[in-house]
């Protein structure tokens, strides 16, 4: 399939044509004929899917430009500062080929004056902005949303997470009950949910969650640090690689200037940071440099990994795993793209084993090395499938052992296969058990589905 085949209008397909995208991705086929017959949406789908582009696009193809139709017609929100100003730069790039649209960003930390003023002088065809500055803005009389025909609310979960959803509840109980609705989120929670049914009816529900959850160009790579030290494991393995952008990523806020302070102990100066506590000027001013190619190495916490699209990201170096193991996917997903070859490392201990596998359940297929003399070594990591395996085979020895070196009494070799053949029925159990696990989780999924159709 290709973006020709959606029927766009003439300027869509030539930018298209000029920033190279010829194929849809997965929930772009499945979002785009949907969102461009006005249908409800809630879409399900993890960072570097294309989902930005998938409601973008029939928004651009439906807007009404006839002479003096200056009024809003699509919103468009997300819960950062950063995720407003990539959709608002990906829309920039349509409007080249077609300056009678106008499009406006609104995000807080910056001069809500200037907001104001664009508001007076002309209201944009399109929206772009977090919740609370959008709020702020409605609640001046400034931003009338009373003519929208879109209402797309991007990285819902994020938003319920950063506690903005009451702003986003207020909003969208301003709009005209026509709209067209999409919601899209990595995750569906019971409060989402509820959110969903108060808003949205005849809903299209769409996962594609379980689409590609991580992408065959991102090599994951599992580094058993023993008993070293972090400084000695982290350094290490940047001495072992080449990158070309980098980023570390911590868990908590207070462990980046650790972090930082390591990095420039052993001499490695082109090092950026980014989290929550710096200033929003601050925070896109850094963005603008990484963009430019000004740093080799990224620290961050998670912020950075919802959906923001760093260029150029060769290597990711997870210190420790997020306790929410969906942050680790959107943490893979920043490399790797493009069909360049990307490289995610763990710096794990014991205590990660858990969510190892929980992630080996997921699909991700690990590779385990370790560090000797600054160079990676493969070592062996079928751990947990060997060690079964032999309990197994131990079992069963155990069986075949009771009746040796005994004198042979009537009825041993039954006696014997009777035994064996138990062990054989707990390992059919076993299978069975698993099997009608998947079945329930199928089942579960299609109940879930049925729910939003």
């Amino acid at each position: 399939m290709k973006f020709t085949d959606f029927g766009f209008k003439k300027y869509i397909n030539d930018t298209l044509d000029q920033i190279e995208f010829i194929a849809p991705t997965s929930i772009q086929q499945k979002v785009i004929p949907l969102l461009k017959k006005h249908q409800n949406v809630i879409a399900l789908a993890h960072t570097g899917t294309g989902k930005t582009h998938s409601f973008l696009l029939p928004i651009l193809n439906n807007l009404k430009l006839e002479e003096n139709n200056n009024y809003v017609q699509a919103v468009i929100i997300s819960p950062t500062r950063e995720l407003s100003l990539q959709i608002y730069q990906n829309t920039k790039l349509f409007l080249k080929n077609n300056p009678l649209i106008n499009c406006n960003l609104f995000i807080g930390g910056e001069d809500i004056t200037k907001n104001i003023e664009q508001l007076e002088k002309k209201q944009p065809h399109i929206v772009i902005g977090t919740p609370t500055r959008l709020k702020e803005l409605y609640d001046l009389n400034k931003l009338r949303l009373t003519t929208t025909s879109y209402f797309i609310i991007d990285e819902c979960d994020m938003i319920f997470d950063l506690g903005f959803i009451e702003d986003v509840d207020y909003l969208i109980s301003k709009i005209n009950q026509d709209v067209t609705i999409g919601i899209f989120s990595a995750t569906i929670s019971q409060q989402l949910s509820v959110f969903c049914k108060k808003y949205i009816k005849n809903a299209h529900f769409i996962d594609d969650s379980q689409n590609k959850i991580s992408t065959s160009n991102v090599k994951h790579i599992l580094i058993d640090t023993k008993n070293k030290e972090l400084e000695q494991s982290l350094i290490q393995i940047i001495n072992s690689i080449n990158p070309f952008l980098c980023i570390i990523f911590v868990n908590q806020k207070d462990e980046i200037s650790k972090i930082v302070e390591i990095l420039h102990k052993n001499n490695i100066k082109q090092v950026a940071e980014l989290h929550g506590n710096l200033q929003p000027r601050l925070r896109l001013s850094m963005l603008k440099k990484i963009q430019n190619n000004e740093f080799k190495y990224l620290v961050a916490t998670d912020v950075a990994s919802r959906g923001v699209d760093i260029k150029g990201v060769s290597h990711i170096i997870s210190i420790n795993l997020p306790s929410d193991l969906t942050y680790y996917i959107h943490r893979s997903g920043r490399t790797g793209r493009n069909n360049s070859t990307g490289y995610s490392y763990i710096i794990y201990n014991l205590k990660n084993k858990t969510q190892i596998e929980e992630l080996i359940k997921k699909g991700i297929e690990f590779e385990t090395k370790k560090l000797i003399e600054n160079q990676l070594v493969d070592i062996k990591t079928n751990y947990k499938k060997v060690k079964v395996f032999k309990e197994l085979d131990a079992e069963s020895k155990q069986i075949i052992n009771k009746y040796k070196n005994k004198k042979v009494k009537p009825n041993y070799k039954k006696k014997r296969k009777q035994e064996l053949d138990k062990i054989k029925q707990k390992i059919r159990r076993k299978h069975i058990k698993e099997n009608i696990e998947k079945i329930k989780k199928a089942k579960y999924q299609k109940r879930r589905a049925e729910l939003f159709d």
